[in-house]
């Protein structure tokens, strides 16, 4: 359990990491704003990255799902009942597995897809949500 709430952490933290520099300005992978759009965002009415705010909760949401990794893997301790954790793990998994279920869809939120996120969501993003989503379960059912 504890690899697993690591990798969730890791992860995540990572993931965290760049919406935090998003928020900022910075525009890595890509070479400019609307080329970061097409690769993290990719649908096509979107011109503009989201604002700092909207970014950074995103980036603090994203934070708190890794440490609830780290929560659920024994390596984090709370001061709340395991009837919480479990909770808190399989809403995640739930979030994290309706994203990478989301991705393979041709209708709803992810329907409108552009080059090269609809690519990159296919091959990486979706498949990494649906095993954080994995990872979530086996950690509520540990």
């Amino acid at each position: 359990m504890i690899y697993i709430g690591i990798f969730i952490f890791v992860s995540l933290t990572i993931a965290s990491l760049l919406h935090v520099a998003w928020a900022f300005g910075i525009v890595w992978p890509a070479k400019d704003e609307q080329a970061l759009i097409r690769t993290v965002i990719g649908h096509p009415d979107v011109k503009k990255m989201p604002g700092t705010i909207l970014t950074l909760a995103v980036a603090a949401g994203i934070a708190i799902a890794g440490l609830s990794g780290l929560w659920g893997g024994d390596i984090l301790m709370l001061p709340l009942s395991e009837w919480m954790e479990d909770i808190v793990l399989f809403c995640l998994a739930g979030v994290f597995g309706l994203r990478g279920l989301s991705s393979y869809l041709m209708e709803g939120p992810l329907g409108k897809r552009i080059e090269p996120f609809a690519t990159l969501d296919r091959r990486f993003f979706a498949p990494l949500c649906l095993v954080l989503s994995a990872g979530f379960v086996i950690l509520g059912f540990g």
